[in-house]
């Protein structure tokens, strides 16, 4: 029996322990969520130790401290300031000058500007802090993944969305890398987080929070539009979803309608601060741009927001060349096979290879389990599933798809449903909670078994990452000159060669190779010997140079890869009689630049006399005598060109089809009709 003295004691510590209990979950949780983001970032930052620069990078940093220096946006518009303004914040406070001076470069002069720029400084250090600074964007893609799948379904699923994600190969490949892909992906996935948080309390707080994410979208990149349709169809979506009467149907989309408007004009508030709240792309006055004739409505809306200054010039003409390049008819390499554009099953093919295969397998898993709870959180399904759903269909109408970081913005939204869904069934199904931990622990492995070599990554179905150059496009980036370092200290040899696709040298990374490939003017011998490092790119290069380049190496199997597949090294004797030519040909248009004339065309004589049977020296030699003036000589190299060009084995390359239409343009121009 118990005494009337020591009942309140007892009570009280129920209530006590009832108090304590909601606590010790909350700091369980939160140090659960705070291992999963340290493994994360650890991966993260020591896998990026082993990368070298990569291709986009130099420009985004050259093209941000520009703008925070000297207020200069007219380079690279394309991709808004904010995530490579965070990323170069380190570099501020490092000996890093710059000349202010305006300049006004082609693509290629602003990639090689930003590659002297970069590497006449401390450039080692600067792009490791570069690198350090974005990789926020990743842990707060990280941190939102958490909060969402445990605000909208609870702890077990925000634990197994967190496993999924901190695996998960491609935001591996991309986190730390000073591109915007990843910044993207953190502020969509922000923006669609914060809508949905309004949509469930109605309150003003979170309706500028909304604001804020959706402007922080559209300055992290071009695509970040997409945010705008997104939420249109997610307030009106909501509606129908909560079963209600016509009537109050109406009112509530109206109602979600209008705050949506009201997110737009704060959102494009934040893209003018974004933009120093100037509409000049450089300091002092804009541009005069004028409409050209028969242009449609897109071109006419793009100059009637410039000449109202409705948005930042750089914006516009950022969002313009960005729209540009989406919509560009160049051939592609998808599947092992170059396409005349992107097929549409690009798409759902590099999601197929680029994730693990046990991610494949809880995919469909999830789809099951979210067939069955749909109806009972049908708000939470809309928010996951309509905003990647769109954003891959549009992925899939543009005529250009660049790899799997185009697709990434749409991967938080997947695992969080594929976390959800599998958790479902789980409930029900012992059998089906260890098929699901089974698959988590395999999409770790293949994960890890990857490392550090996120960036060519293939699952095992498709023959992992040493042989993703086979299928995907653009498998080596840059990234591997660290291991073809440590490849060749293992494996020295007396005479080496690195065939490359990019403008800077490997040797500035310890690679003691001689250099040759598409931007290199070094002259090399017709035949080499010995060890050969050959960037995999060139075999799915969408240029006849890049084809031609790899010609002697496509059919000859590889002494070893390094970087996944990223490179491929090579031993024994091989005719390098195209890359020789391409050198000459180098030189041949830097002397004429020069206006070093008889130079340039000795260098143009020499570069048909390597490869004769080859398109593209007749072409190039053809242009530069046409500007010489020299019409007849012009004519000559332009009509062999153009019979080599239609004749095998070139007919059936997509690769081939703009050289072919140079060249008729070319012939056109000098006066004589294309046959």
């Amino acid at each position: 029996m118990v005494s009337r003295s020591s009942t309140p004691t007892t009570l009280q510590a129920i209530i006590d322990r009832a108090r304590s209990r909601p606590k010790h979950r909350v700091w369980t949780e939160r140090l659960i969520s705070i291992l999963f983001c340290a493994f994360f970032l650890a991966e993260l930052l020591f896998s990026v130790r082993h990368l070298s620069q990569t291709v986009d990078e130099p420009v985004h940093l050259y093209t941000a401290y520009r703008y925070v220096r000297c207020g200069d946006l007219t380079l690279s518009p394309e991709h808004p300031p904010f995530a490579k303004v965070i990323a170069i914040t380190p570099l501020l406070f490092m000996d890093f000058d710059l000349d202010c001076t305006p300049r006004k470069l082609n693509e290629l002069e602003q990639f090689n500007a930003s590659l002297d720029w970069l590497y006449a400084h401390d450039w080692r250090r600067g792009l490791q802090r570069a690198r350090m600074a974005i990789s926020i964007f990743a842990v707060g893609l990280y941190a939102l993944t958490w909060m969402i799948a445990r605000r909208m379904f609870g702890l077990r699923t925000a634990v197994m969305a967190s496993a999924l994600f901190v695996f998960e190969p491609n935001i591996l490949a991309y986190g730390a890398l000073v591109l915007t892909d990843i910044s993207l992906a953190a502020t969509l996935l922000f923006a669609v987080f914060s809508f949905y948080l309004w949509i469930s309390k109605r309150k003003l707080s979170l309706l500028f929070l909304a604001a804020l994410a959706t402007g922080l979208s559209l300055l992290s990149k071009a695509s970040g539009i997409v945010i705008l349709p997104i939420l249109v169809l997610l307030a009106i979506g909501d509606t129908l979803v909560q079963r209600t009467d016509l009537r109050s149907t109406f009112r509530l989309a109206i109602r979600n309608l209008l705050a949506v408007a009201v997110i737009f004009i704060i959102a494009f508030g934040v893209l003018w601060l974004g933009y120093g709240m100037r509409f000049a792309a450089s300091p002092g006055h804009p541009r005069v741009d004028y409409v050209p004739q028969n242009a449609g409505l897109t071109t006419r809306t793009h100059f009637a927001m410039k000449r109202y200054h409705l948005l930042p010039e750089a914006y516009l003409d950022g969002f313009a060349a960005a729209r540009g390049i989406s919509n560009n008819d160049g051939p592609s390499f998808v599947a092992g096979k170059f396409y005349p554009r992107s097929p549409w099953f690009a798409t759902p093919f590099y999601l197929s290879i680029r994730n693990t295969s046990a991610m494949l397998a809880l995919y469909l898993i999830g789809v099951v389990g979210i067939a069955l709870a749909f109806s009972r959180r049908p708000r939470e399904w809309l928010f996951l599933l309509l905003p990647p759903a769109l954003y891959l269909a549009i992925c899939m109408h543009s005529s250009l798809l660049g790899g799997i970081r185009y697709l990434l913005p749409a991967v938080p939204f997947l695992l969080i449903a594929a976390a959800a869904g599998c958790v479902e069934l789980t409930r029900s199904s012992r059998w089906v909670q260890v098929l699901v931990f089974c698959l988590v622990v395999l999409h770790a492995l293949s994960s890890l078994r990857a490392y550090p070599n996120y960036l060519s990554y293939a699952n095992e179905l498709w023959g992992g990452s040493e042989d993703a150059y086979k299928y995907v496009s653009w498998p080596d980036i840059g990234q591997s000159y660290i291991e073809a370092k440590t490849y060749l200290q293992r494996h020295p040899s007396d005479k080496c060669w690195y065939l490359t696709p990019f403008q800077w040298s490997p040797q500035l990374y310890g690679v003691p190779c001689n250099a040759f490939g598409l931007y290199v003017e070094n002259q090399i011998p017709s035949r080499v010997q010995g060890t050969v490092i050959v960037s995999s790119t060139l075999f799915n290069y969408s240029r006849p140079s890049g084809v031609e380049l790899a010609a002697p190496f496509r059919n000859v199997p590889p002494n070893a890869k390094i970087g996944g597949s990223a490179l491929l090294v090579y031993e024994g004797d091989f005719d390098t009689s195209f890359a020789a030519s391409l050198s000459e040909s180098q030189m041949m248009h830097r002397d004429f630049s020069a206006g070093q004339i008889s130079s340039a065309l000795e260098h143009g004589r020499r570069s048909v006399e390597f490869a004769p049977n080859s398109v593209v020296p007749h072409y190039d030699f053809c242009t530069v005598l046409a500007d010489a003036g020299q019409t007849d000589s012009a004519l000559q190299e332009c009509s062999t060109a153009q019979r080599l060009v239609n004749s095998d084995p070139f007919r059936g390359n997509p690769v081939y089809n703009a050289i072919r239409i140079a060249i008729d343009n070319a012939l056109k121009k000098i006066g004589t009709p294309s046959r």
